[in-house]
């Protein structure tokens, strides 16, 4: 029988800054288009996230957004996670962008996805990545 303490658990890195870098392509971001960026482990909970960002991401510009980090999760946690982008437009928008996402852990280990040749439309709203 194993016997696991919580000293067993203190050397497993933990989430301590998560950021999402985005290159705006060929298609804008309109000012009144807000977006939600959501890090979600394996179970589906979040272990970061950004929510409501709006403002206008002109073609051929970059923005970078900082993620909340949620509770204590472990790098475990995140890197059979997923990252999930939910555009909420107010009117039609095609959204063309590359992103770039970073997590950084407690032992200066890093996480990064990078995925270009993204488009979020007002009817094709949302997608989400895997982290693997």
């Amino acid at each position: 029988m194993a016997l696991f303490t919580s000293a067993a658990f203190a050397d497993e890195p933990t989430l301590t800054n998560a950021e999402a870098k985005f290159d705006t392509t060929t298609n804008s971001k309109n000012r009144d288009t807000k977006l939600d960026v959501f890090v979600k482990n394996s179970d589906g909970n979040k272990v970061a996230k950004s929510k409501d960002n709006g403002g206008r991401w002109d073609r051929n510009s970059s923005h970078t957004v900082s993620l909340q980090v949620e509770g204590n999760p472990t790098k475990a946690d995140a890197e059979n996670g997923t990252v999930r982008l939910a555009l909420y437009p107010n009117k039609n928008n095609k959204w063309a962008f590359n992103y770039k996402l970073t997590l950084k852990f407690s032992d200066d280990s890093v996480i990064t996805k990078e995925l270009k040749g993204c488009v979020l439309t007002q009817s094709d709203a949302t997608r989400t990545d895997s982290l693997k």
